[in-house]
């Protein structure tokens, strides 16, 4: 397994279901007032503007089997279409809207891109010997290499910043505090599913296609004694996040001082969210913030055998990504989910996956979803 090697603690307490919930230390980036969340699926709402209820269709039209999904998917097909057409307004329209929120979208590629130590540390990270699997080798998200690529890498950060301003297009936010409402609904979803269910605060987390290390970054400060682990198939994405891990104040967002010290006890894996390598029983929480999206249905259930091998009896299982069920994303402008698609090869297979059903497949229990915001799902599991 090749990774940066960070010191990790070597006095963890032992693990008990006794175990208090560890006091939380994190504070957000932005130091911008944190909303509450509702508990349960169908009333958990955020407090400033109520998500539109789940609607009675399973999945978006444009999305599987139904005509329109397949008149997307000719068009799509279309390489001059596609080319010449899709994919630059795609990045046009990703671009543009980051930089009109005030995401300085070019100005921290640029940065990036200058960046000696980003280059070293690729080469230091880099498993020479990883085979990729042929689904990770299709372009996406308009980039011909996919995620194997530094444009794809220098520009994650500014297109995770820009997404989560979509989940309140209505709401005046700045892009700080939409990421900050973003992630704390995540890691509250986690804390109260742990909670709820009377099991251990995790000691030992991974973060599986972690990407530029946002959400591994997030994770952590809610859960400050455990080991983090951030994992990814890229080592573009991971050597940009043990770059910022490195180099704290070239953060886009504010570290607060109390979590500064959380870097040592961070890992950046280059290794597949379906092949870990980690030991059986060796994980309490194994997480995957917007990544199930991007996998052919077997990849997916290929990921969470993995999850189910790797986490110890009582561990937890999370995912976030949107939601098939939001009335916002069934019902997306033409032009809007075309170019979804477009730049999402696997929507088709995501939107017609029965997430909660492959969970119990595999042996996990406490199965249920959340309504994280307008657009996206959490969904959690007991192993």
């Amino acid at each position: 397994m090749t990774s940066i090697n960070r010191p990790v603690c070597a006095n963890l307490k032992v693990r008990g279901m006794e175990r208090s919930f560890p006091k939380q230390v994190s504070t957000p980036y932005s130091q911008r007032a944190k909303t509450n969340t509702a508990r349960s699926y169908k009333t958990r709402t955020d407090c400033t503007k109520s998500p539109p209820l789940p609607t009675d269709k399973t999945k978006p039209d444009w999305a599987g089997e139904h005509l329109l999904s397949k008149l997307v998917n000719s068009a799509i097909s279309n390489a001059v279409l596609y080319e010449g057409i899709m994919k630059p307004m795609a990045r046009r329209t990703m671009i543009t809207t980051a930089e009109k929120n005030g995401v300085m979208w070019r100005t921290n590629v640029a940065t990036l891109e200058e960046t000696r130590d980003v280059y070293t540390i690729y080469n230091e990270i880099k498993d020479t010997s990883m085979e990729y699997p042929e689904y990770y080798l299709q372009p996406f998200h308009a980039y011909t290499e996919g995620n194997l690529c530094w444009q794809a890498a220098f520009e994650a950060e500014s297109a995770t910043y820009a997404m989560a301003l979509r989940a309140w297009p209505k709401e005046a936010l700045q892009w700080e505090e939409a990421q900050d409402r973003l992630r704390d609904s995540y890691v509250r979803n986690i804390k109260e599913h742990i909670q709820e269910h009377n099991l251990a605060s995790p000691l030992r987390i991974v973060d599986a296609g972690c990407s530029v290390g946002i959400s591994t970054r997030s994770i952590h400060e809610s859960f400050p004694e455990a080991e983090m682990i951030g994992l990814d198939l890229s080592t573009h994405m991971l050597a940009v996040a043990a770059y910022r891990d490195a180099n704290e104040t070239s953060m886009i967002q504010r570290v607060p001082a109390e979590n500064k010290s959380l870097k040592q006890r961070r890992n950046w894996v280059h290794k597949k969210a379906e092949d870990t390598g980690f030991e059986t029983s060796s994980m309490d929480l194994f997480s995957l913030s917007f990544v199930l999206h991007e996998l052919p249905q077997q990849a997916t259930r290929d990921v969470i055998a993995e999850a189910a091998r790797v986490l110890r009896p009582g561990g937890v299982f999370v995912m976030c990504d949107n939601n098939p069920l939001s009335a916002v994303i069934q019902n997306l402008p033409p032009v809007i989910f075309t170019l979804m698609k477009s730049t999402e090869p696997h929507s088709d297979e995501y939107f017609s996956f029965n997430m909660e059903q492959a969970l119990r497949d595999a042996g996990f229990t406490q199965v249920h979803t959340e309504i994280m915001d307008p657009r996206h799902r959490i969904v959690l599991a007991t192993r």
